[in-house]
């Protein structure tokens, strides 16, 4: 009994859920002649562990999706997210001027928005480093890697961020894997609904914050900060 009041009390504590905005999007390196597909997304490689680093290889990874406000010279309906955002100035050749805009059909994704979501998944799933090679040990960073190939089995996403598409404060686990901003890895594409192909923002538009664009991205933000953060 005492068991499982305290599996019990596990579960109530986890981070897990959907997400409060609707949409992700999905960035390729690039597509044939330039024009995306979301046939390129039918069949994603299988999730695999990385020794040394907290972050498989694998899956489907996203970030938050937001569409870009419409200004004269622009293509409408243009998205954008962190991911997005950050390329430019870190890895401009991963830019494409197309993207796939994905929704989530689940709701069963762990979001490490703090380190202590990233030590309950940890405690959960933590990663054989036994098995490792002392190079690879020596690459850690705080010890609590985790066994990514088991958690995407009892999950079907991992969202390094809030429910709402807001950075994670879990910065440890975030430098431990180079979870360089938001984002999501999902098992594979069983678990989303592809939606469509869309124009996205490119490195000569406009700066945006995501945020700024969303009605109540302000009152998300105080919400999130403070959970974060108290």
């Amino acid at each position: 009994m005492k068991l499982l009041i305290e599996n019990f009390r596990k579960f109530l504590e986890e981070e897990v859920g959907g997400f409060t905005t609707p949409y992700q999007l999905f960035v390729p390196t690039g597509c044939d002649d330039g024009v995306c597909s979301i046939d390129e997304l039918k069949n994603t490689p299988p999730i695999e562990n990385r020794p040394g680093m907290n972050k498989p290889f694998g899956g489907l990874w996203t970030s938050t999706a937001w569409e870009v406000p419409y200004t004269k010279g622009s293509p409408k309906g243009m998205w954008t997210s962190e991911w997005n955002e950050w390329l430019p100035g870190n890895m401009p050749h991963w830019m494409s001027p197309q993207g796939i805009l994905i929704v989530p059909k689940t709701d069963n994704i762990f979001h490490v928005s703090t380190e202590e979501d990233a030590a309950q998944l940890y405690e959960e799933f933590p990663a054989k480093t036994e098995e490792w090679s002392p190079g690879h040990r020596t690459m850690l960073r705080g010890g609590k890697h985790i066994d990514f190939e088991s958690a995407l089995k009892k999950y079907d996403g991992i969202h390094y961020g809030a429910p709402s598409g807001k950075d994670s404060g879990a910065w440890n686990f975030g430098s431990s894997g180079g979870w360089d901003v938001e984002s999501t890895v999902f098992r594979d594409t069983s678990v989303v609904d592809l939606v469509k192909v869309v124009p996205v923002k490119q490195a000569d538009e406009p700066s945006f914050t995501p945020f700024e664009a969303s009605p109540g991205w302000e009152e998300n933000w105080k919400k999130n900060r403070d959970e974060t953060f108290n």
